[in-house]
């Protein structure tokens, strides 16, 4: 599919930062280190936005240029998965790191999304998006020329809002208090800038350069004068929201940079996480609780490194055997 290698790239920078988040913010004491601390901060920054950006991309490649009808079970299915990639890693850091005892109505709370589990919070939002995607899915075709405006404003106005004590499903989707939540009302506006990308062929453009630097100029801004400290990341603020822009297109033009470079070993290598994020995401989630449950670990940058590139290479390595059973399979099917 055109285009679509750049987003893979994209993808592959996000995947393997989150899980290189994930293993700092477990095991590495953020409070003495001060370089893991602010690595965990940048990439909280850029990864949800940024993964919202590819959604919007991919979706138009492979849903909004077709009909509503057409698109719907593909969406839907999606949704399903990143639901059930949610309720595995929900329970998993239950069991493993809350140490959830074996109770009807513990386990209900997390079944009936009462609460959510930490860790897993932005697996569920995932799955929100399938959905709004669904619900709103002619302001994202070409039909409705302002669709995609409309949803950037509805997405920013949502910021302003009064922030209210929410519920998990309700948190989700426009923010509020309440604990880890990623609501996806505001963060389309990334979702609505991938479609506009991927609808218009984007390259490198002189205006979006300085509207994305405008955005996390005002950031830094916020970061440094007015507020004094990072802006609020829960609930979602503006200048939170707005942050990520620059980074994310560097990313962008850095990913359409390498699109045409697969014969580069760690391109490949970016291509392949992309593809398979959700796998990637999830069974480093299941590594990262696991041994969060045993003595087999410490508090220490040094670790976390070694569990980043351990876990890259054991995901690698599982969906390489997965890949090489269907083969083997379909071969003995033919045969």
């Amino acid at each position: 599919m055109e285009y679509a290698k750049r987003i893979d790239i994209f993808k592959g920078f996000l995947t393997v930062q989150m899980i290189f988040a994930h293993c700092i913010q477990f095991y590495t004491d953020l409070e003495k280190n001060t370089v893991a601390l602010h690595l965990s901060e940048y990439i909280n920054l850029t990864t949800f936005s940024g993964f919202l950006f590819c959604f919007g991309y991919a979706s138009y490649l492979a849903y909004f240029r077709k009909e509503r009808r057409e698109a719907s079970r593909r969406l839907l299915g999606n949704a399903g998965k990143m639901l059930t990639a949610y309720y595995i890693s929900c329970f998993c850091y239950a069991i493993f790191v809350e140490k959830l005892p074996l109770r009807a109505d513990k386990a209900g709370e997390l079944l009936t999304l009462k609460r959510l589990a930490g860790w897993s919070e932005f697996l569920f939002s995932f799955a929100l998006v399938m959905i709004m995607e669904l619900l709103l899915f002619p302001l994202f075709t070409e039909k409705k020329k302002w669709g995609i405006p409309t949803v950037m404003a509805a997405a920013v106005f949502v910021c302003f809002l009064p922030h209210r004590e929410v519920g998990s499903v309700v948190g989700s989707l426009i923010g509020g208090y309440g604990g880890t939540l990623f609501p996806v009302v505001p963060y389309s506006v990334y979702l609505a800038a991938g479609v506009w990308f991927a609808r218009k062929k984007t390259g490198f453009r002189k205006s979006i350069f300085a509207v994305a630097l405008a955005g996390t100029a005002w950031h830094v801004i916020d970061y440094i004068w007015i507020s004094g400290r990072q802006p609020s990341r829960f609930p979602l603020s503006f200048s939170y929201l707005v942050g990520a822009a620059f980074f994310l297109y560097l990313y962008y033009l850095l990913a359409v940079a390498l699109e045409e470079k697969t014969d580069v070993l760690f391109v490949r290598c970016f291509i392949n996480a992309g593809r398979n994020s959700l796998f990637y995401l999830l069974v480093s989630n299941l590594i990262i609780f696991s041994v969060k449950a045993s003595v087999f670990h410490r508090k220490s940058m040094l670790y976390s490194l070694g569990l980043f590139f351990i876990i890259l290479m054991v995901v690698g390595y599982l969906k390489q055997i997965v890949r090489g059973d269907g083969r083997k399979r379909s071969n003995v099917l033919k045969s």
